[in-house]
């Protein structure tokens, strides 16, 4: 029932100041003030918002002021952000004109489970015909 639910966008306008934790689906974007954690699909930080805490989602673009952690699969950095953080991601976009401090980590994706699976049960052949060719009657 709720899957097949769309989520719309919010915006919490840079009147809004909130300190704790808030957690989204679909599209967020922060023209305010955030101290605290923050959990989403797609999150922006507006070119007037500031966050200190930690930024989970999806797709994250930032225009504002950042300080914290940072972890998401596609991140971008617009111009005129100013972001002192521990980021992981898999993709990230640095504009022209942006300010980033701290460290930097890629998040490398695992081999699929079935080619682990192949590459195991092929090792295991390769070790058992060793095996056999060892072994004399």
């Amino acid at each position: 029932m709720f899957s097949d639910q769309k989520f719309s966008s919010s915006i919490l306008a840079n009147s809004f100041s909130l300190k704790g934790s808030i957690s989204c689906k679909g599209e967020l974007q922060i023209d305010g003030r955030i101290n605290g954690n923050l959990n989403g699909e797609k999150v922006i930080l507006g070119p007037e918002s500031v966050m200190d805490g930690t930024l989970t989602a999806d797709e994250i673009i930032i225009s504002g002021k950042f300080k914290g952690k940072i972890k998401g699969k596609s991140i971008r950095l617009d111009a005129g952000a100013s972001v002192d953080a521990e980021i992981t991601y898999e993709v990230l976009a640095i504009e022209n004109g942006s300010s980033i401090n701290g460290i930097v980590k890629k998040i490398v994706s695992p081999a699929p489970i079935k080619k682990q699976l192949y590459l195991m049960i092929r090792k295991k052949k390769i070790n058992n015909i060793l095996h056999l060719a060892k072994f004399k009657p």
